[in-house]
């Protein structure tokens, strides 16, 4: 890929972010971003999808995007640094999928009651501090925390949080529904347990397989 084209994923990357910051402060909502955002994406406790099964009762994936247009250089990337995740091709960015096993405690509940804010959890944090120093412009962590009710309260629940990442350290939050509006459908299914990353065929999962061209090929001379 060439600097221009590197330059200009990573302003298009800059562009979204800013765009959500700037509607976070105007208390704004960008037309095409409100017509397609789930009203559940940032509540706690609301319905997400009756169609969803959770196994165990609970579900909590994580999503790293990073302006870097291929799946196999950011997987190669990652490998240098001793990090092994599946990544999946979300155009023009690609993300790395981390399913998350979340231990929540009363304590961390009532903060989230207090401050509206739930902390990634450390192996979420550790990926999305290395990817961030990839870019200038960053990284990008999302998370779900779902769980699923029985009885009076059957279904699917619960929350979508989204945090920036610059030059290995967290910033503020995002609003989730704002970045999944303007991201593809793949983004949403994959949080939800809908699909996983071996369901796209340009995705690369953690052991190296997988992808249009195989491991390291993005190496070589075109």
């Amino acid at each position: 890929m060439s600097e221009d084209q590197n330059r200009d994923l990573d302003a298009q990357f800059r562009d979204l972010v800013a765009g959500m910051e700037t509607d976070l402060d105007a208390g704004g909502v960008p037309e095409d971003a409100a017509a397609s955002q789930n009203p559940t994406t940032d509540d706690l406790d609301t319905p997400v999808d009756e169609a969803l099964h959770l196994e165990g009762g609970k579900l909590s994936v994580a999503l790293i995007l990073a302006p870097i247009p291929s799946a196999e250089a950011l997987h190669s990337l990652l490998a240098l640094s001793g990090i092994h995740e599946a990544v999946v091709r979300l155009k023009p960015w690609t993300g790395v999928w981390l399913r998350v096993q979340t231990q929540t405690t009363q304590e961390d509940e009532l903060n989230v009651l207090l401050t509206g804010r739930r902390a990634m959890p450390a192996e979420v944090d550790k990926v999305a501090s290395v990817i961030s120093r990839l870019s200038k412009y960053g990284a990008v962590a999302i998370m779900s925390w779902l769980v699923e009710g029985d009885g009076i309260e059957p279904g699917v629940s619960g929350q979508i949080t989204a945090q920036r990442y610059v030059n290995g350290h967290s910033e503020d939050d995002i609003p989730a529904g704002l970045l999944l509006g303007a991201m593809p459908q793949a983004t949403e299914d994959l949080l939800l347990g809908r699909t996983v990353p071996e369901d796209y065929p340009d995705s690369i999962q953690a052991d190296g397989k997988g992808g249009k061209r195989g491991r390291f090929m993005w190496f070589r001379k075109r």
